[in-house]
Parts: C-alpha cells; structure tokens; sequence
C-alpha cells in the first residue's frame, strides 16, 4: 500500500513538472486517464507487426526528444501531432526548471498500419520511473513519426484539473 501511495505521488508530480507553468487537463479526463495508465491496447496479431528497426528507432527518437524536457520547445512541438496548438504550452513548461528532469525510455513498438503505431514507454523524472509501461500511439504525418496527441493528453489528464488544452479537444 505504502509503494502505491509514493508511486502515485511521484506520478503526480511528474505530471506537475511536465505541466509546469499551466495546470490542465484534457477531453474527458476520466476515459483520457485511462487510456493513460492502462496496459497496451490489444489489437489484432494480423494487423500490428514489429516495427522494422528503421521505424522503431524513427518512433523511439520522436517519444524521446519530445519528453526530454530539456528539448527546446519548437524542436518538441514539431514531435507531437498538432503541435502549433502546443507550442505555447510546451513553451510554458520550458520556463519551469522542474520540467528539465524528465525524459522517457521506449520498449516496445508495433506498428498497426502506415500511418500508425502503438507504443509503450515508461515516463521518468530525474531517471526514476514515475510512470512505467504506458501505453500510447505514434502517428506519422508527411515523412515523420511523431506522439499522437492523444498520447500526451492523456498524461495530462491524469491530473484532471479540468482546465482543457485546445489541441486535447
């Protein structure tokens, strides 16, 4: 009991940090929490294969440069599917020195189909896994794969404020 309640509290402060100077949520935040913390989507042995090891790292580079909170905001919202609308608020989370510690380290990769792959991660601050094997999505727009931007609503949701992103919409 007493691990569950310092991992909760860690995850809870690492979605603070990432969220820094805007405290918000996203959509319905009870299903988006959900779809956060919950293992990875079943889908069919058929359709989702490994990825090839050109694409796993293309997916794996995007999921790590977006969550390294070091990454400059402009380099992060080009990582993340509608990421003009956010900009402004990955710009917000650079101000806050806390952001700069966290990071990710991807697992796993299975492609669905061209245009989208399912992924699982694990959400680290200072190193320390705060969120470990989160299941989210990586879609590919034009040339490049990015984190879908149910992905990142989802972990913003986990705080449920109730304050919605635009973008999360």
């Amino acid at each position: 009991m007493r691990l569950s309640r310092t991992r909760r509290s860690a995850a809870l402060f690492a979605m603070l940090t990432l969220t820094a100077a805007a405290v918000v949520g996203c959509g319905d935040s009870e299903d988006d929490a959900a779809a956060a913390t919950s293992a990875p989507a079943a889908t069919s042995s058929a359709a989702a294969a490994a990825a090839s090891p050109e694409v796993q790292k293309e997916i794996t580079d995007a999921f790590v440069t977006f969550f390294d909170g070091t990454a400059p905001p402009a380099t992060r919202a080009g990582l993340v599917e509608k990421g003009d609308a956010f900009k402004p608020f990955l710009e917000g989370m650079a101000s806050d020195p806390r952001a700069s510690g966290t990071s990710v380290t991807v697992s796993g990769v299975q492609v669905v189909d061209d245009k989208t792959a399912d992924v699982t991660y694990t959400l680290l601050l200072g190193g320390n896994p705060v969120l470990p094997d989160q299941s989210g999505q990586a879609i590919k727009e034009g040339d490049t794969w990015k984190v879908a931007a149910m992905t990142f609503c989802a972990l913003l949701a986990v705080q449920g404020s109730g304050q919605a992103i635009p973008a999360c919409s």
